[in-house]
């Protein structure tokens, strides 16, 4: 049975498409089968991290264009990855039809439970446009765990409230994930302050890494880095979202 597993934040520059761009790369890498959708119709970014090539995506899905299962495409099948993506759009064109006609939102949850069995998924990760919209909020109805990713800082954690707020009116498991972190954070404190104040178990806590942004998004971390300290970081917070009993419904 598939595991639907929703990347949110309520605002943007938490590095939560990356992040999610990490854990789908490091969850095929242990054999199993990875779906991905990028649902952040207004700002896509999967399209450009995983070096899709031009073809059907979910706008197009959407729009009546084409099933979903023809916007998917696998990723690494080189190295025997079953790892299979599906871009937000391209160009914007699309964009800007969507946003004229409009589209019916019940085909998204359809969308995702035909592409979970058309290519029989272990895990099938959902991006989101950052704050509420009518993508991000159906995408999280859609999910098994909710994963809400706040910079850690006061500003972008308070932000958090009004995400659990809704999260706690769906049926679905929550967990926090704090990045970029700033070097000497208090790891235990910054949990425990977490998950006191938002009632929600911590995933992980990610810490500022200036070889991400050196990157400039042109490849995976944990491809151009698979040693680094933070590719530990992810597998730890695979770790958590595999493990029931450190998610909450609560």
């Amino acid at each position: 049975m598939t595991r639907t597993i929703v990347v949110h934040s309520h605002r943007g520059g938490t590095g939560k498409s990356s992040v999610l761009a990490n854990l789908a790369l490091l969850i095929a890498a242990e054999g199993r089968r990875v779906g991905v959708v990028d649902t952040d119709i207004q700002s896509p970014t999967l399209d450009l991290l995983f070096r899709l090539e031009p073809g059907f995506s979910l706008a197009d899905y959407l729009l009546g264009r084409c099933e979903i299962e023809a916007a998917a495409q696998q990723v690494g099948a080189g190295s025997g990855l079953a790892l299979y993506v599906v871009p937000a759009r391209t160009g914007t064109a699309a964009l800007r039809e969507l946003m004229s006609t409009g589209y019916d939102v019940g085909l998204l949850p359809e969308g995702f439970d035909r592409l979970a069995r058309h290519l029989a998924l272990d895990v099938l990760l959902l991006d989101t446009h950052a704050g509420l919209n009518n993508e991000s909020v159906t995408a999280m109805a859609s999910a098994d765990v909710l994963m809400i990713m706040a910079r850690a800082d006061r500003i972008d954690l308070s932000g958090v409230e009004e995400t659990l707020a809704l999260a706690g009116r769906l049926p679905c498991r929550r967990t926090l994930v704090m990045s970029m972190a700033p070097e000497g954070i208090d790891r235990e404190e910054a949990r425990r302050r977490a998950e006191e104040v938002y009632g929600a178990p911590l995933a992980g806590i990610l810490p500022y890494a200036p070889e991400m942004a050196a990157l400039y998004g042109e490849r995976i971390f944990a491809e151009a880095h698979p040693d680094h300290p933070l590719v530990g970081e992810f597998r730890t917070i695979i770790s958590a979202l595999d493990a029931r009993d450190e998610v909450s419904r609560a």
